[in-house]
């Protein structure tokens, strides 16, 4: 706990388990009151309407599938999003700059009725990860507050072996989808007008794609090399050429679109 205080205490971030500051009465108003039909998960909402929500800046564990166990909190995030959702089952919603994901989902953030923030109560107390896909990161600093204030705890997903980081050293096909890997920074490839690359040691590669760089501060890039960190987001396994192979490319690649994806240290 101490060491992740001055951590943040350096990088100018304010420490503070406070929940997010509440929309004015004239913004609740405003909202959307919709009808939920049923809880997908703990961060996917079905309406009476027809409408499938994703809920944006919060990703909680996964149910199982095709005979794949569910993952720990899985349950306890779906049954904290019905109790949120509350009888008769109501949310307000704020549609993201970007309204709809390659699923046809909804991208929104969820309120409610009395307009407390759904994300933010999951994410304080351990039920999911913040996590920031622009354009929709309007609330990413309040999302932010209540993860530091449940890593700090070790509450939920931060006090269980399941989610700890996988080491960059031994990332294995078993270890794709949302995760956290720690790994020292080997390179940073910076390079304008073209892809970033954060090189790690041992099998991953950190794409930053030219379209997210402006969220990024590159001199402060830069100084990670050599570094210890944990980074968050969906690891995937490339498929590499044998020329590829030849040349020692990383066989697994993290896109990351925000600063929000560094968990140690913060950015």
């Amino acid at each position: 706990m101490g060491a992740l205080f001055l951590c943040l205490l350096f990088f100018g971030i304010e420490v503070s388990a406070k929940q997010c500051e509440q929309p004015s009465a004239k913004q609740i108003s405003e909202m959307e009151l919709a009808a939920v039909k049923r809880v997908v998960d703990g961060d996917t909402l079905h309406l009476k309407d027809g409408r499938k929500v994703r809920l944006i800046g919060v990703n909680t564990p996964e149910f199982g599938k095709k005979n794949k166990p569910s993952e720990p909190y899985a349950k306890q995030a779906a049954q904290r999003l019905a109790l949120l959702v509350g009888t008769p089952a109501l949310v307000r919603l704020m549609e993201g700059e970007e309204a709809k994901d390659r699923y046809g989902r909804l991208l929104a953030y969820a309120f409610t009725p009395q307009g407390d923030s759904i994300e933010a109560a999951l994410i304080r107390e351990g039920l999911g990860f913040a996590i920031a896909i622009p354009p929709n990161i309007a609330y990413q600093d309040c999302l932010l507050q209540a993860q530091l204030a449940a890593r700090s705890s070790k509450l939920g997903v931060w006090g269980d072996h399941y989610f700890s980081p996988r080491s960059s050293r031994k990332l294995k096909r078993s270890d794709t989808g949302f995760r956290l890997v720690s790994g020292r920074l080997e390179r940073a490839r910076l390079k304008e007008g073209k892809t970033w690359w954060l090189l790690f040691e041992g099998r991953l590669a950190l794409m930053i794609p030219k379209a997210s760089q402006k969220y990024f501060d590159q001199k402060r890039l830069q100084t990670l090399v050599g570094r210890e960190l944990i980074v968050s987001g969906w690891l995937i396994k490339k498929n590499l050429s044998a020329k590829e192979k030849a040349k020692k490319y990383k066989p697994y690649m993290m896109s990351v679109k925000h600063p929000a994806a560094f968990i140690d240290p913060v950015l």
